[in-house]
């Protein structure tokens, strides 16, 4: 294909590729190869873009495309050919070229008639009529390509539609400078990192450093030391000559920590850098803590050849953050600011001091608990292996109940942290207590408002005339999904809405309940079922916040005639059962709560008795094998059933099964 496509840009020559100043176009470039852009890479969140946009306008294509010097790429399409999605096209066969020159938006009704484009193969071999485009800008001014739409019969688009979709194209400006920034900072960070390498080999050769450095043997099995600094045998004790040619972890004794060993070793095996804090003995005897850097250097072939290991002494500062808790109960004045509650615990777990949090929670004056167990106080199962438990792992996070002086049972998620000292000596325990009463509130309150949105919804409805089951089965404790019906026995019609609002949790659960209000207000209003569409999308825009929309279905019924009218609002798959076949069917159409004049498309459908209607949300649709629909009603409903189990399922899942009797 792209031999073709090379052949008919011969025929068009002289070439027609339409180009803006030279240093304009050389500036252009220069950006688009910066955005380092992976053409041949389907990306889900530029596909959404093109999806949507093709939905939206009801057309064949759409495209975000990128045109370089002489060639036009697509970052995403749909509805495109595969071969033609792969290989893009020649930049002077594209609509999309003017754009850039012209900057402006740019539409072509019918391109058979326009004296610029009606040579142009693709609209001589029927592929391209209608053509709509908006200019792909980056903040800085730049324009790298298009947010397009295509279709193969005449077609336009109005002022308003042309805003929407300049929308579009500022989201996938927004996907696109978004990755370009998150690369950007990798390849800063990967800079740094190699600087910070290149100083440790350098700053290796300076004898008088402050820093205590060493370099090893890479080469040899056991990492001799073949070079120590003065600075290193001022820490540990040791001179120049002691230590040549002994391996690094001689300064290693009965107290390191095994794992930190490990992990040295495993930072050598795999050549990889390591910072970390390990507990090291002088040659006196003394411990001390080592605040390790270890760094490989590599020849130019890549060859590891060095290890470079920079300590400094910590122990000071060690010695500061376990004895700093200590000094916070010693300075009343902060220590009483805190907002936990803080209790200064014995190796054994006893009282010895708190702040004043104590007596605001449970009524007992400092004085009252000194030297009793906290266990007197803290409901905590199995103390003594707690306590075991923080002194081996460091700290330890749970729940327990506070019991007050007045035995009031007081939720609290405690934070135990024990307090070494330099030898690694016991020396207390400090207790860092979180009121949870309004956090276990919420998670009820939450609990309740899914219970309580689920007894809202309607039951199931049997009459002579119809069979409605539904299903609604949320991912977390509310939905966004929701369903209901109207049914008018007298003049025998039926009204059935299905609705899901974007996202999860308590926020989009309320936007939930108000639009399922609006449909419920409008169901029995005596107007078409687009109207009713519009209306509620219309009483959705002031209410929404301005991140919020919704997809819907929705269809009116007479159960008379078995005339259905429904409206696909952004919910484009629903299936229907005739004569014993079910068929899965995909209907476009715009979602609710982005604009207040949008116009939706009404269609038709004609069912008899014994016929079926599904409606689904994604959460079920997304998991459905379309090539294997069920032919009977239980079986459709027991499908869907199965599927609103799935315990990996992440999104809600809400369906309306009907048949008409």
């Amino acid at each position: 294909m792209k031999e073709q496509l090379l052949k008919w840009t011969e025929k068009l020559k002289p070439t027609n590729i339409q180009l803006n100043k030279a240093s304009y176009e050389k500036y252009r470039l220069k950006m688009v190869q910066k955005l380092n852009l992976d053409f041949h890479k389907r990306e889900k969140r530029f596909d959404d873009i093109t999806e949507l946009a093709k939905d939206m306008f009801d057309v064949e294509i759409a495209l975000i495309s990128i045109i370089e010097e002489d060639w036009q790429w697509f970052k995403s399409s749909t509805g495109l050919p595969k071969h033609l999605e792969k290989e893009g096209a020649p930049r002077d066969l594209t609509f999309c070229q003017y754009l850039i020159t012209e900057d402006r938006r740019l539409m072509v009704e019918d391109a058979s008639q326009d004296s610029k484009f009606q040579d142009h193969p693709f609209v001589k071999d029927g592929t391209i009529s209608f053509y709509a485009g908006v200019p792909l800008r980056l903040s800085n001014g730049l324009i790298i390509g298009s947010l397009c739409i295509l279709d193969s019969k005449p077609n336009k688009i109005t002022k308003k539609q042309f805003n929407q979709l300049e929308k579009l194209a500022n989201w996938a400006i927004s996907e696109i400078e978004i990755k370009q920034k998150v690369q950007s900072l990798s390849e800063q960070q990967h800079s740094i990192n190699s600087l910070v390498e290149r100083n440790a080999y350098l700053t290796a050769g300076i004898e008088h450093s402050s820093s205590s450095i060493i370099i090893t043997d890479a080469k040899e099995a056991h990492n001799p030391i073949i070079y120590a600094n003065q600075a290193f045998s001022e820490l540990t004790g040791y001179s120049k000559n002691e230590v040549i040619g002994k391996s690094f972890n001689f300064l290693q004794g009965t107290d390191t920590d095994k794992d930190t060993i490990d992990l040295i070793h495993s930072s050598i095996n795999t050549h990889n850098p390591l910072q970390t804090e390990v507990l090291n003995y002088k040659k006196n005897g003394d411990p001390f803590w080592n605040e390790l850097f270890i760094n490989p250097v590599a020849d130019d072939d890549g060859e590891i050849n060095y290890f470079i290991a920079i300590q400094h002494d910590i122990t000071k500062q060690k010695k500061i953050e376990q004895g700093l808790v200590q000094e916070l109960f010693e300075k009343n004045s902060l220590f009483n600011s805190l907002p936990e509650l803080i209790i200064m615990l014995d190796e054994n777990g006893n009282i010895r001091n708190a702040n004043n949090r104590l007596e605001q929670y449970s009524s007992y004056k400092l004085p009252e608990v000194t030297n009793h167990s906290l266990r007197d106080y803290v409901l905590i199962k199995d103390f003594n292996e707690k306590l075991h438990h923080i002194y081996e792992e460091g700290e330890l996070t749970f729940e327990a109940t506070l019991v007050t002086k007045k035995k009031e049972h007081l939720p609290f998620q405690w934070n135990l942290l024990a307090l070494e000292g330099a030898n690694k000596e016991r020396s207390g325990i400090v207790a860092i207590g979180e009121d949870i009463r309004d956090r276990l509130q919420l998670q009820k309150d939450v609990e309740y408002a899914g219970k309580l949105q689920k007894e809202l919804l309607q039951p199931n409805l049997k009459t002579d005339k119809l069979t409605l089951r539904a299903l609604h089965k949320p991912s977390q404790y509310v939905s966004g999904d929701s369903y209901g019906y109207d049914y008018d026995e007298q003049s025998n019609r039926l009204f059935i809405y299905l609705v899901d609002v974007m996202g999860h949790g308590v926020a989009t659960a309320l936007q939930t309940s108000t639009i399922n209000l609006l449909f419920h207000q409008v169901s029995r209003e005596d107007m078409p079922v687009k109207e009713k569409v519009e209306w509620v999308n219309k009483a959705c825009i002031p209410i929404f916040p301005s991140s919020y929309f919704a997809t819907a279905f929705c269809c009116d019924i007479d159960l008379t005639t078995g005339e259905v009218h429904y409206v696909a609002a952004g919910i484009n798959f629903f299936a229907y059962e005739q004569d014993g076949q079910t068929t899965g069917a995909k209907v476009h159409g715009p979602i609710i709560g982005l604009q207040s004049d949008m116009e939706f498309k009404e269609h038709k459908l004609k069912l008899s008795s014994g016929d079926a209607l599904y409606l689904m949300t994604d959460g079920l649709y997304d998991e459905l094998n379309l090539e294997r629909l069920p032919n009977n009603f239980e079986q459709f409903y027991s499908l869907l059933s199965t599927i609103s189990e799935t315990q990996l399922r992440k999104d809600d899942a809400t369906a309306i099964c009907l048949q008409l009797q």
